[in-house]
């Protein structure tokens, strides 16, 4: 009898996390969505099972390593083994240049963009040990490698998200675990229309060739494949989903 593959999708209440939740248990996965984010993470669960799927929601802080290990936890003890992870949980930049930016601001960005993703990594992949292998995607974005205006915290956290996915990726690739990283440009997320609110002179100075913003679940459909068997031999890339923005 065959198991069902069983992930992880961090920020799984609203966005891109919610959209990869979803194409998920379509794909055939037990999902865990972990959120902070009460009512939207239970909403995301709730609609899967209503779907057919299977789906628990776990309030999870990624900036705090307990409550990460304990989602984890919780996925393992549900379905029996963590097969795959999409570490969507992420915040927006200040809208401030570099020389107004508070500490805290960048404290803010950081501990959640890149602290964040850097736990989960570590107790992903502890729980994937365990079984044999599996795979993880990180979602950075088109600022890791475009500067925007106002963003200089929010460009750094994404950066480092390369670097931590390309490092880890070579530590784990003889062991069964494949981590790479997914680039989203300007996409309509709840996350994208704070970050606007944040920061008006993003306003038009977004220059992006196809002539709009993505959907989310067409940032989502790209991270399905990269965990999936089809992108076996796929690890330590960072693909770029933006409609161009990163090439002009």
């Amino acid at each position: 009898m065959t198991t069902q593959k069983s992930v992880i999708v961090t920020g799984g209440g609203s966005g891109i996390g919610k959209a990869a939740a979803q194409l998920l248990a379509d794909a055939g996965y037990a999902v865990t969505v972990a959120d902070r984010d009460e009512p939207g993470g239970a909403t995301t669960a709730e609609t899967i099972v209503a779907a057919g799927g299977r789906a628990q929601f776990v309030r999870t802080d990624v900036t705090d390593e307990t409550s990460v290990a304990a989602a984890i936890e919780r996925a393992v003890t549900a379905y029996g083994r963590l097969d795959a992870a999409v570490n969507s949980a992420g915040v927006p930049q200040a809208g401030k240049s570099v020389h107004e930016l508070n500490v805290s601001d960048w404290d803010l960005c950081n501990s959640i963009n890149l602290r964040g993703m850097f736990l989960c990594l570590k107790h992903e992949i502890r729980a994937m040990l365990a079984t044999g292998g599996g795979s993880i995607v990180a979602i950075s974005s088109a600022a890791a490698l475009k500067g925007l205006v106002n963003s200089s915290e929010y460009c750094a956290s994404k950066a480092g998200i390369i670097g931590l996915v390309r490092a880890a990726a070579v530590d784990y690739a003889d062991q069964g675990i494949r981590i790479n990283a997914l680039l989203p440009g300007g996409t309509s997320t709840p996350l994208a229309e704070r970050s606007i609110a944040a920061n008006p002179k993003l306003v038009g100075k977004l220059s992006i060739p196809m002539g709009r913003m993505a959907q989310p679940e067409e940032i989502a459909a790209a991270a399905v494949w990269l965990v999936s068997g089809q992108a076996s031999y796929v690890t330590g890339a960072y693909l770029s989903v933006d409609g161009g923005m990163t090439i002009v």
